[in-house]
């Protein structure tokens, strides 16, 4: 900082989150997902919004991991994708498997660019669409199929993307 004063660190998130072969069949009860919200507070309105319905989304998706990042953790993600930056609140969604026949151990999933949305009522419409899919689709063997057929052709396009061989490490 300009004063010579130190801010304090954000503490590092410690996660593997490359996908692996699951044990079984899916289930609706079983660990799917690791969720993160990147938040830096660019967009108040929607960023707002989002922490409000917290406790709703985790009411739906007990069984996954919700994790919070501070604006500071927020940033040095951001850091490592700057072309996101703006684009928060980021809901960010780790598939902790991959399916058959597939490469594992890399990084699956998608994210939902809350942050491009002015208008919360937007938002809102969006986080409940996401909500909603997760819940119809956490038994699927490839969740990419379905995010490229269902989110992708009802306009999330440019919202949503998925994640291949994400490489940005969470901090």
């Amino acid at each position: 900082m300009a004063d010579g004063t130190q801010t304090e660190q954000a503490p590092r998130i410690d996660l593997d989150l490359r996908a692996r072969p699951p044990a079984g069949p899916f289930t609706r009860d079983m660990k799917r997902f690791d969720i993160f919200l990147i938040d830096t507070g660019w967009n108040t309105s929607v960023s707002k919004l989002v922490r409000l319905h917290l406790p709703l989304i985790y009411g739906y998706m007990r069984q996954d991991s919700l994790y919070l990042l501070t604006p500071e953790q927020s940033v040095e993600v951001l850091k490592g994708a700057p072309e996101f930056i703006c684009h928060d609140p980021i809901v960010l969604v780790y598939d902790l498997f991959v399916p058959q026949g597939r490469r594992h151990g890399n990084y699956r999933g998608f994210r939902l660019n809350l942050g491009r949305l002015k208008v919360a009522d937007q938002a809102l419409s969006r986080l409940q669409e996401f909500v909603r899919f997760i819940n119809l689709h956490r038994t699927v063997t490839c969740l990419d199929d379905e995010v490229r057929r269902e989110l992708h052709r009802e306009g999330f396009d440019g919202m949503v993307k998925i994640l291949h061989e994400a490489s940005t490490e969470l901090r």
